[in-house]
C-alpha cells in the first residue's frame, strides 16, 4: 500500500474538467487499496459556487482544502494565488505524514509543480508530475509569460521540476515531443496517458436546445471560450460559406474570448449562418447537447496543439459526434482525423479550406446522415479514450515508483 497525496488548485464540485478527472483518479488509486489524501482549494472557478467543507472523505480518501482567493478576473489576486498556493501546499507536505508518492499538475502553472517538487524531494517521496499542458510555452502563446526574462526563468523552474519527477504524464506525442526538446534525457520517465470523456457525477439534464430544423448542419462548441482556440476568426469565416449551406453554430460556455465571438457573430450577415451562445452548463447538459449536434468544433490557435490535447476530443467522440479540428495538420489530432475517417480537418486560419470540409459537411448530412463518420469515431472513442483501460494504466503507473533510481 503506498501513502498518495495528489494536488490540484481545483477540484470537484468545482467545474475545470481536472477537477473531475483527479476524482476518478484518487478513487481508482483508493480501489488498488492505497491511501490518498487530495489538497486543493475552496470552489472558486466559476463565479456564486458555494464553500466545500474544509475536510471531507470521497469516494474513500480524503480531501483537504486550502485557502485560496477568487482569481478568475486575473490581476493581483492571480499573481498571489500563482505564488500562495504551491508555498502553502508545500508547507503542509513538509509538516505532514511522510507520503510514498506525490503528484501534482500543472495549475498554478510552473510554480506548483517546482514547490512541490522539491517538497517531494525533501520528504523522499516520488513525484509524479501530471502535465495537462505544458508551461511556460503555453503562458508565452497566450501573452501571460511574453516578458522574455520572465519566460526563461519559468522555463529553467520547469525543466527543473520535470529532472526532479519519477514520472512526466503528458496527454500527447506531440506533448512528448515538446518535453523531449527541453531536455532528451527526459525519455525514460515521459508517459503518454490521455484523459477520457469529461465524468458526470450529476443527474441527467435535458439538452437546453431542441433537435436543429432538418437540413441544417449543427456545429457545437462546449467548453471554455478562451484565447487559445481562435474562435472569433473561426466565427468571422462563416460568412464565406456558399448560400445554399444552413449551419448553426452553437457555443455553450463562458470565458474571456465570449464577447469577441459575439461580435464576430453579430457581423456574419449570411442568411443561413445562426449562432447561438449558451451559459456554462454541467457534463450531463453538454452531453445532451452533443447528441443533437452533428459536429463537434476543436480549434487551437498556432502551436497550441505541441503543448496541450483539446480533452473535450475525449467527450465529443465518446458520445459519437464527429470532428471538425482546426490546428497544424502534421499533430497526432489531426493524423487522427484525417486517417480514422473521423470528419474534417483543416489548418487553423485557412478560411477556404474550413468553408469547404463545412460544405462538404452539409453535403454529407443531407446524403448519408453522417452515418460513417460517426460509426469512426465510435470506434476510435473505444480504443483511445475507454475509461476503464486509462484508469488501469493510472494503476500500473505506480508501479515500482518507489525504487531507487539508477545512478547515471
Amino acid at each position: 500500500m503506498l501513502r498518495i497525496i495528489a494536488i490540484h488548485r481545483y477540484f470537484w464540485p468545482d467545474s475545470p474538467p481536472y477537477a473531475s478527472f483527479l476524482r476518478q483518479i484518487a478513487a481508482r488509486w483508493v480501489k488498488d487499496g492505497h491511501a490518498v489524501e487530495v489538497l486543493s482549494g475552496q470552489p472558486s472557478y466559476a463565479s456564486g459556487q458555494e464553500r466545500s467543507p474544509a475536510t471531507e472523505s470521497l469516494d474513500g480518501f480524503r480531501i483537504r482544502r486550502l485557502p485560496v482567493m477568487r482569481d478568475r478576473a486575473g490581476g493581483w489576486r492571480q499573481l498571489l494565488n500563482l505564488v500562495v498556493f504551491p508555498l502553502v501546499v508545500a508547507l503542509r507536505i513538509l509538516t505532514s505524514r511522510r507520503a510514498d508518492v506525490i503528484m501534482c499538475s500543472t495549475v498554478p502553472q510552473v510554480t506548483l509543480g517546482w514547490a512541490v517538487s522539491l517538497a517531494a524531494r525533501a520528504r523522499g517521496a516520488a513525484f509524479i508530475y501530471h502535465c495537462m499542458d505544458l508551461h511556460p510555452e503555453i503562458g508565452r502563446i497566450s501573452g501571460e509569460f511574453r516578458n522574455p526574462l520572465v519566460y526563461r526563468i519559468l522555463a529553467r523552474l520547469d525543466l527543473a521540476t520535470m529532472r526532479r519527477a519519477r514520472r512526466v504524464v503528458v496527454l500527447s506525442e506531440d506533448m512528448r515531443r515538446s518535453v523531449l526538446d527541453r531536455d532528451a534525457a527526459l525519455a525514460d520517465r515521459v508517459v503518454v496517458l490521455n484523459n477520457w470523456a469529461l465524468p458526470d457525477f450529476s443527474e441527467p439534464e435535458p439538452a437546453p436546445l431542441g433537435e436543429p430544423v432538418p437540413g441544417v448542419l449543427r456545429l457545437v462548441f462546449a467548453g471554455n471560450l478562451g484565447r487559445f482556440q481562435g474562435l472569433e476568426r473561426m466565427v468571422t469565416a462563416l460568412a464565406d460559406l456558399p448560400e445554399e449551406v444552413r449551419l448553426e453554430m452553437v457555443f455553450m460556455g463562458e470565458g474571456r474570448a465570449k464577447p469577441d465571438v459575439e461580435a464576430a457573430a453579430a457581423r456574419i450577415g449570411h442568411p443561413g449562418v445562426d449562432v447561438v451562445f449558451l451559459p456554462h452548463g454541467s457534463p450531463s447538459a453538454a452531453k445532451s447537447l452533443m447528441s443533437t449536434a452533428h459536429l463537434g468544433l476543436v480549434t487551437l490557435v498556432p502551436d497550441v496543439v505541441k503543448y496541450a490535447y483539446p480533452s473535450k476530443t475525449a467527450t465529443y467522440t465518446t458520445e459519437g459526434l464527429p470532428l471538425l479540428v482546426l490546428c497544424e495538420q502534421d499533430s497526432q489530432l489531426a493524423s487522427a482525423v484525417r486517417e480514422r475517417g473521423l470528419g474534417w480537418s483543416v489548418a487553423a486560419g485557412d478560411t477556404p479550406a474550413l468553408v469547404e470540409a463545412l460544405t462538404d459537411a452539409s453535403a454529407r448530412l443531407a446524403a448519408t446522415g453522417l452515418r460513417a463518420e460517426r460509426a469512426a469515431v465510435g470506434r476510435f472513442a473505444g480504443e483511445a479514450f475507454d475509461e476503464s483501460d486509462i484508469l488501469q494504466r493510472w494503476s500500473e503507473l505506480l508501479t515500482g515508483i518507489n525504487e531507487p533510481k539508477e545512478s547515471p
